[in-house]
């Protein structure tokens, strides 16, 4: 019997426009209000994933932000808090000062961008008041000396005709206690060791005694694989990358098709108890 779900935000519940379609909000309320316990799990900051609870969702649920790093409940009481170390940070920005890569830090709910193209936008949104330039690695190293400002989150992108240069850039970061994720064609994060969703929705599900194999879950990229493997019921959007349709128990609708509201409306007309 599925009693918590679980979605990814990009290219998950939000289409391409980055909103979550009047279908999407309608069957997870009404998931939330058959007693079904529900969460957004997004490598976004808390700040981002706040503003669809309050906006759009309207209801109570966990935030697992930042890949896992962070867990908040429904209470607004955060369970889980896993900064990366700053020294391991100041390592890779280190090893990665003279590489004129796109560089981004993502902090609780602020992120700090560095460019040396000059394109100050996040993967996921523009620039707002959360986010500030850096105009040099230097300045992201000073940044980090900052022992009261806690880093979550070291984001690299580049150019395609650039990824596999920035892939053995990542190689050699291996030996570092720190997990690597793919959120994107050429986007990569960076957080701490063993910090991924699944490590997250593990710690929910002890918290709230429900076990993994009652957990439905949404994803479509490589940072959603280890969730979307794992839960009783990993769920791959059709726009999924293949790995992540490969290992899931159903394939449902794009992001664009309503595609997690179709699979919500199954689990409501139990179809699958």
């Amino acid at each position: 019997m599925i009693k918590f779900i679980g979605t990814d935000l990009d290219g998950t519940l939000l289409n391409s426009y980055s909103k979550i379609s009047t279908s999407n909000v309608q069957a997870i309320r009404d998931a939330v209000n058959s007693g079904i316990v529900f969460a957004i799990c997004s490598g976004r900051t808390l700040h981002s994933v706040n503003k669809f609870f309050e906006k759009d969702l309207k209801i109570p649920g966990y935030r697992v932000v930042l890949n896992g790093a962070v867990v908040v409940n429904a209470k607004g009481k955060r369970i889980i808090d896993h900064p990366l170390d700053h020294d391991v940070i100041a390592e890779i920005l280190k090893r990665a000062e003279f590489s004129k890569f796109k560089i981004v830090l993502d902090g609780l709910n602020d992120t700090y961008i560095y460019d040396p193209n000059h394109h100050w936008n996040t993967y996921f949104e523009g620039m707002g008041r959360h986010h500030f330039k850096a105009h040099s690695v230097n300045e992201l190293m000073k940044l980090n000396d900052q022992k009261d400002l806690n880093i979550y989150k070291v984001c690299f992108s580049c150019p395609p005709k650039r990824l596999h240069e920035l892939q053995k850039k990542l190689e050699s970061f291996t030996a570092l206690p720190i997990t690597i994720s793919r959120s994107g064609n050429d986007y990569f994060e960076i957080n701490g060791q063993d910090v991924t969703k699944l490590s997250a929705l593990q710690h929910i599900s002890e918290y709230e005694t429900i076990p993994m194999n009652s957990f439905m879950c949404f994803g479509d990229y490589g940072n959603d694989l280890d969730m979307i493997k794992e839960a009783g019921y990993g769920v791959a959007m059709a726009n999924a990358i293949d790995k992540v349709k490969d290992v899931a128990w159903k394939v449902t609708d794009t992001n664009n098709q309503d595609g997690v509201a179709t699979m919500i409306r199954r689990v409501l007309n139990k179809e699958f108890d």
